[in-house]
């Protein structure tokens, strides 16, 4: 599974439809597999991953993100309402993104499967070492006790602080449509 992120800006006297902003976005584009549309907690902005099968169907010209790993939390098969998406290693440093994965699998993983609320979450990586988190959940409150595990998890045995800056952008939203297939892979 493949992803592309693409911002939208909504109208300030109008609601936003989902569906427009996918063919907003995409205009041009064959339809993706699935979508995430992300409103912006703060301002009148929002985000789209869109979700492809294969990598030769996602639209020229934009970074694309392969599926490095997922979680299922445990409220998964519930309705996402609440998304927050990180950007990490925006620098595209090789060793920074191999320590983000390995600090993910090995210590978030197991700090953040059991926080209540929480439905999944799908890690991407691109061609060029950056990486897209997207934390799919049924309350904001969820959101807050993941960061708070995260920040009390201890450093692994020979994880190098220096490798592990934090997000360079964080976006947290209400979800208007989450349509996640059914065959990405856990």
């Amino acid at each position: 599974m493949h992803a592309t992120v693409h911002p939208y800006r909504r109208p300030s006297d109008a609601g936003t439809d989902p569906q427009d902003v996918v063919r907003t976005a995409l205009a041009g584009s064959p339809e993706p597999a699935g979508a995430i549309v992300v409103d912006h907690r703060d301002g009148d902005e929002g985000t789209l991953v869109a979700l492809w099968r294969d990598e030769a169907q996602a639209p020229t010209g934009t970074r694309t993100y392969g599926m490095v790993d997922r979680l299922d939390g445990v409220a998964a098969g519930r309705t996402p309402l609440f998304a927050m998406l990180t950007w990490v290693n925006s620098a595209g440093d090789p060793a920074v993104a191999r320590a983000a994965e390995r600090g993910g699998r090995e210590r978030i993983h197991p700090a953040v499967r059991d926080v209540d609320g929480l439905v999944g979450v799908l890690v991407f990586r691109s061609a060029d070492d950056r990486i897209l988190v997207v934390g799919l959940a049924t309350g904001m409150e969820t959101h807050t006790e993941v960061q708070a595990r995260i920040m009390r998890a201890p450093l692994l045995p020979g994880e190098d602080p220096t490798l592990l800056p934090g997000p360079d952008r964080v976006e947290l939203g209400r979800i208007l449509r989450a349509d996640i297939p059914a065959e990405v892979p856990s």
